[in-house]
């Protein structure tokens, strides 16, 4: 598992872009993200992360949130 930063999250879209502790800006999707039903990121959250490399980029699986704050 990776660690990283959430830069930003779309409450609407539902999409958002980590930045991983290496640096690397990876997509995430509320659908990474671990619970049920439809869940958000917050700005500056810290989590725990999976990527794969798709044709788009890096994209952020098995999303799990450490932390609120930085």
């Amino acid at each position: 598992m990776q660690c990283g930063t959430v830069l930003f999250f779309n409450d609407i879209s539902g999409i958002g872009k980590i930045m991983a502790d290496d640096g690397a800006h990876i997509r995430v999707s509320h659908k990474a993200l671990s619970g049920e039903g439809y869940k958000v990121l917050d700005e500056g959250q810290r989590v725990n992360f999976k990527s794969v490399r798709k044709k788009s980029g890096l994209e952020a699986m098995v999303v799990e949130i450490i932390d609120k704050f930085f």
